[in-house]
Order: structure tokens, then C-alpha cells, then sequence
């Protein structure tokens, strides 16, 4: 019988790391142009297992809140209003978004993208871009229609999908440019009460949030010696 001390164990479980989820996201303000508001949205993006390991199933995260107070006055090239927090933003109150009600999420399109490094990019060319691939949500409604109300109790607008984090680590014959890659972005399209977004959004160093939170970038898997 082989001791435990000698099998390589790998940690799988997603369940270890479900209190990371909201922690180690990013937030980022979006304007209004009709409502006059620079933060009228609050956008909250990272993966839905983290930290994110190499060759495990992960999902993306996508929560947003709008502004139901007076617009924010904060300046947001320095801080963020606190996703968590509706009561004390200089006047705004954030609550989620209702697409079973008053509020519309249209013509989503979401692009996973794999990055030569933390850094963040402008447009899917960027010379960092290594691919760039559609990710397609699993509840079963559509990308170019609205998105069903989500049954999470916290937040009343949620889009999640599903899809498969690469390699980590050093390969075989790679170019040397690309081992060790970790490092993905989401690129998100949507149509919000009638706003287009277009947003990118990078892990770690590649994070625009100017507190420097951001969400994890793919690590290897855990071994137990």
C-alpha cells in the first residue's frame, strides 16, 4: 500500500474557495451619459472559482449594480464606490440591476481571452493577445436576447458561463514568449437599459481598478508531497 505522503494530490474542489469569489473580483464604474452619472453602473468581473487553477473547469462572473441616488460625485480616476456598500458613496445608493423588472441587459458578447502577460490591452489585436475565444452562457437562454433574473439573493442580475482554464507552467517546445502563461482577460460587450458597453477587463498587474483590486490570474494546481 502506497503511502499518501508519496501521491502527487491535486486540489480540484471549487467548495475550498467559494468565500474568495466577491474578494478577489474587479469592480469598475460605468457612466450614463442618460442619467449624467460617470458612475452610474457598477460593474463586479472575475472568475467563479478562485484562485483560478490550470485544467479546471472555472466560469466567468458578471454582476452589476446601478445607481438609484443622487449621481456620485467621488472622483473615480483614484477610488471606486464599494460594491458591497449602498449606503456610503457621497450620495449614490448602488442596488442590482432587475431584468425581471424596469431593467434591460441586451446583445451580450463575451470573449475569453489568454494574454502573453498582466498587462492591460485596449483591443483583441493587441500584440499580447495570444486567443481570444466566445464563451457561450449554459442556463440556456440566448446571447442576442435578455438575460434571465438570476436566483442569487444578493445580487439580482448574474451571468455566469463555463469554460476550461488552460496550461500553466513551462511546455515543451513553446516559445519562450509564452510559457508560464497564466494571465486571461474577459471582453465584454452588452447593451444596458439601452447603453453599449464595450469593457476590458485583465487579472492582477493588468487591472484598471485604481485601487489595484483585481481578479485572480490561472495558477498551477496545488500538489501535496
Amino acid at each position: 500500500m502506497k503511502k499518501a505522503g508519496h501521491i502527487a494530490l491535486i486540489l480540484l474542489s471549487a467548495s475550498l474557495f467559494i468565500t474568495e469569489d466577491v474578494q478577489a473580483h474587479e469592480a469598475r464604474c460605468l457612466a450614463s451619459a442618460a442619467h449624467n452619472d460617470p458612475c452610474y453602473y457598477l460593474i463586479l468581473v472575475g472568475f467563479t472559482h478562485e484562485p483560478a487553477l490550470a485544467n479546471e473547469m472555472n466560469g466567468l462572473d458578471v454582476w452589476i449594480k446601478k445607481n438609484v441616488g443622487t449621481p456620485t460625485t467621488l472622483d473615480i480616476t483614484k477610488t471606486i464606490p464599494d460594491f458591497d456598500d449602498d449606503t456610503n458613496n457621497g450620495g449614490a445608493k448602488y442596488v442590482p440591476v432587475d431584468v425581471m423588472k424596469e431593467d434591460t441587459i441586451m446583445n451580450v458578447m463575451i470573449h475569453v481571452l489568454r494574454l502573453r502577460k498582466q498587462v492591460h490591452i485596449n483591443s483583441e489585436s493587441d500584440k499580447n493577445v495570444i486567443s481570444a475565444t466566445m464563451l457561450k452562457p449554459y442556463y440556456g437562454y440566448t446571447m442576442m436576447g435578455p438575460l434571465v433574473q438570476s436566483m442569487d439573493p444578493i445580487f439580482n442580475y448574474k451571468y455566469s458561463a463555463r469554460f476550461m482554464t488552460g496550461p500553466t507552467g513551462p511546455k515543451i517546445g513553446a516559445s519562450s514568449e509564452v510559457q508560464g502563461v497564466g494571465t486571461y482577460g474577459f471582453h465584454i460587450m452588452a447593451m444596458i437599459n439601452d447603453e453599449m458597453y464595450d469593457e476590458m477587463f485583465v487579472c492582477g498587474e493588468g487591472t484598471t481598478n485604481p485601487t489595484r483590486d483585481a481578479f485572480s490570474c490561472v495558477g498551477a494546481p496545488q500538489k501535496l508531497k
